[in-house]
C-alpha cells in the first residue's frame, strides 16, 4: 500500500493538471490499442479451432482460405502494436518532461538546493531527477496499460474457457462432486500459488534495487568529482588514494550485483518452470475429455490456447515482478526526495525589506543548534562600503550567506536593503558555457556584446575579448585570480544595489586587488557593499569596519 500511496503522490500532479487532457487521450488510446490486441487475440483463438479441425480433415482448400485470414489477423496485430508503442513512447516523453520540469522548479526553487547540502541531503539527486524519473514513468505506463488489458484479456478468454470446460463429475472418498468450469479453478489455483511463491523469493529484491541504484550513482558522481578535481590530484599526485576510492565504490557495487545474481537466480528458477510447465497443464487437463472424443483435436488447441491466455494474463504480477521491484525502488526514491524537498521549505527564512541594511539582535547558529556569532546590531546606509573583521571560521561568510538570505540557522531581526543583491564567493561558479553566457550569469536576457567586452576591459580580461562565442571548461582555462576578474566584470554587467565580497580578490596580488576595487566604486557608487577580507591594506577602502570578534563595536 506504501507503494501505491508513492505512485499517487508523485503521479497526482501531472494527471490532475487540466492541461494534459491530451496525455488523458494518449492514455485512452493506449488502452484502447491494447484492447483491441485482445480482440485479434480472441479472433486468432477462435480460428485456431477452425484450423486444426480443418487440418486434421486434409481439407487443402479450407487451410489455404485459413491461412490468409491469419495474415490479416497477423497484419492488424502488428499495425496496432507498433502504433500502441509510439504513442506509449509519447506518452512516456510528455510525462518525463513534466514531472522532470516540476522536481528541478522544486529542486532549484527557494535554493532548496542549497539548504538540502546544510542537513542530510538524499544521495545523489541528479540520479533521482534524471534516471529515477524516467524509470518510475516509463515503468507506470507499462504496468498500468498492461494491468489493463490483461484484465480485458482475462475477461474476454476467462468465459470461452468456462464454456469450453463443461462440466465434470468425480469422486472423491466416495463421495460424488460435480464442478462446473473446472478449467478456470484451475488456472486461477495454479496462478495464485505461483504468484505467492515469486513474491516470497523475490521480495528482498526491492531493497537489493534500491541499493543499486544509490551505489551506482555514488560510483558515478566519484568519477565525476575526480574529473572536477583533476589539477588539484594532479599536484598532489593523489592517483593512489583516488584509485583506492574508486575501487572501493565499486566493491560495493559488485557486492550488491552478486546479491541481486543470487536472488535473481533463485527467483528464475521458479519462474522459469512455472511458465514452461504451463504450456503443457491444459494438455493434460483436458487430456481426459479428448480421449473420451468429446472433444475434437481443434477443441483441445483451442482449450490450450484460452487457458494460456487466461493463465497469461493472471500472471501478470509473476511476469513483470522484475520491473514492479525496480519500479516501486523508483518512487521510494523520488517520495524521498520530494519530501526532503518540502522539508527543507520550511527553513526558509523571508526577511522584510527595507530602506537599508539592518541586524538587531541577530545570532547565527550552527545546522547542530551551537551559537556560532551572537546579537548582532548593524545598520549599513544606501551606498556605504562594510568591512567584517575577524579571525578566520569566526561567521564571517555564514553571515554573508544570512544577509542574502541563504542561511537557514539564525535567530533575532534583520532588515534586507531594496533592490537587487550579488554575493561574490571566493572560488567563482563558472559552468560549461559559453563566455557570453558565462559574463552575463546570473542573468538569464542576452547582455549585449559591447556591455562583455568593456566589463572585460575594466577587469584586466580584455585578451578574452573576441572569445566570447567560445565555450569550454573555464574553471580549467582561467588562472585563480583570473576567474575573481571574471566575477567582479559580474558584478559590473548585474549592477546590484548590495553586493557582497567573500574574498573576492583574495588570488589577486594587492594591486591589482586595490585597483578592481577602486574601479567598482567607481562603476557602482550607489551599490552598497559589505566585503570580507583578509589581504592588508584593502581595509582603508571600505567606510566602516565592524570587529566580530569585539561585536557591537563598529569602527
Amino acid at each position: 500500500m506504501n507503494t501505491l500511496r508513492r505512485f499517487y503522490r508523485l503521479s497526482r500532479p501531472f494527471w490532475q493538471d487540466r492541461q494534459q487532457w491530451l496525455a488523458w487521450l494518449m492514455l485512452a488510446a493506449v488502452i484502447g490499442l491494447g484492447l483491441l490486441i485482445v480482440q485479434i487475440n480472441v479472433l486468432i483463438n477462435s480460428w485456431s479451432k477452425t484450423f486444426y479441425d480443418t487440418l486434421a480433415s486434409f481439407d487443402t482448400a479450407g487451410l489455404y482460405g485459413l491461412a490468409g485470414e491469419y495474415a490479416l489477423y497477423l497484419g492488424l496485430y502488428v499495425l496496432i502494436y507498433v502504433a500502441l508503442d509510439y504513442i506509449r513512447k509519447g506518452l512516456v516523453l510528455r510525462w518525463r518532461q513534466a514531472m522532470t520540469g516540476r522536481l528541478v522548479d522544486a529542486w532549484l526553487g527557494d535554493q532548496a538546493f542549497y539548504r538540502l547540502g546544510l542537513s542530510g541531503e538524499p544521495d545523489n539527486p541528479d540520479q533521482r531527477i534524471a534516471q529515477d524519473v524516467d524509470l518510475m514513468v516509463d515503468l507506470s505506463i507499462e504496468l498500468v496499460a498492461s494491468l489493463v488489458v490483461n484484465l480485458a484479456q482475462v475477461g474476454a478468454f476467462v468465459v470461452i474457457l468456462w464454456n469450453l470446460s463443461g462440466v465434470q463429475t468425480f469422486s472423491l472418498f466416495g463421495e460424488s462432486y460435480t464442478v462446473h468450469g473446472y478449467l478456470v479453478w484451475i488456472v486461477l489455483a495454479y496462478t495464485v500459488i505461483g504468484s505467492v511463491v515469486t513474491h516470497l523469493i523475490g521480495k528482498p529484491l526491492h531493497v537489493l534495487n534500491y541499493e543499486r541504484e544509490h551505489r551506482e550513482a555514488d560510483f558515478r558522481a566519484s568519477l565525476l568529482r575526480k574529473r572536477d578535481h583533476a589539477e588539484q590530484i594532479a599536484l598532489y599526485q593523489g592517483e593512489g588514494v583516488e584509485r583506492q576510492q574508486l575501487a572501493q565504490r565499486f566493491r560495493a557495487i559488485a557486492d550488491n550485483w552478486r546479491q541481486l545474481m543470487g536472488r535473481e537466480r533463485d527467483l528464475s528458477l521458479f519462474t522459469v518452470a512455472y511458465q514452461r510447465f504451463s504450456l503443457i497443464v491444459p494438455v493434460f487437463a483436458a487430456l481426459p475429455a479428448f480421449m473420451a472424443k468429446t472433444i475434437t483435436l481443434g477443441g483441445l488447441m483451442q482449450i490450450r490456447s484460452a487457458f494460456n491466455a487466461v493463465h497469461d494474463s493472471l500472471s501478470w504480477f509473476i511476469k513483470l515482478y522484475h520491473k514492479l521491484v525496480r519500479w516501486s525502488a523508483a518512487l521510494e526514491r523520488l517520495d524521498q526526495f520530494e519530501r526532503a524537498i518540502e522539508a527543507s521549505r520550511q527553513q526558509v527564512i523571508k526577511a522584510p525589506q527595507g530602506s537599508c541594511l539592518c541586524m538587531q539582535g541577530l545570532t547565527l547558529c550552527r545546522p547542530d543548534g551551537s551559537t556560532l556569532l551572537s546579537d548582532l546590531e548593524l545598520r549599513v546606509g544606501q551606498g556605504q562600503w562594510l568591512r567584517l573583521a575577524g579571525r578566520s571560521g569566526l561567521g564571517k561568510s555564514t553571515l554573508l550567506r544570512t544577509l542574502q538570505g541563504l542561511w537557514p540557522y539564525c535567530l533575532g531581526d534583520w532588515q534586507l536593503p531594496p533592490g537587487r543583491s550579488l554575493l561574490l564567493p571566493q572560488k567563482p561558479y563558472l559552468p560549461q558555457m559559453s563566455l557570453r553566457g558565462l559574463l552575463a550569469y546570473p542573468q538569464v536576457r542576452e547582455v549585449d556584446d559591447r556591455l562583455l567586452i568593456d566589463a572585460l576591459g575594466k577587469v584586466g580580461l580584455a585578451g578574452l575579448s573576441g572569445r566570447l562565442q567560445d565555450e569550454a571548461e573555464w574553471e580549467r582555462v582561467l588562472s585563480g585570480g583570473e576567474q575573481q576578474r571574471l566575477s567582479l566584470a559580474r558584478a559590473l554587467l548585474y549592477r546590484p544595489d548590495t553586493l557582497y565580497l567573500d574574498e573576492a580578490t583574495s588570488q589577486l596580488d594587492f594591486a591589482s586587488a586595490r585597483g578592481l576595487l577602486v574601479m567598482l566604486r567607481h562603476e557602482l557608487p550607489a551599490c552598497t557593499v559589505v566585503g570580507v577580507t583578509h589581504q592588508a591594506g584593502l581595509a582603508e577602502l571600505f567606510e566602516r569596519t565592524l570587529e566580530l570578534e569585539k561585536q557591537p563595536a563598529l569602527v
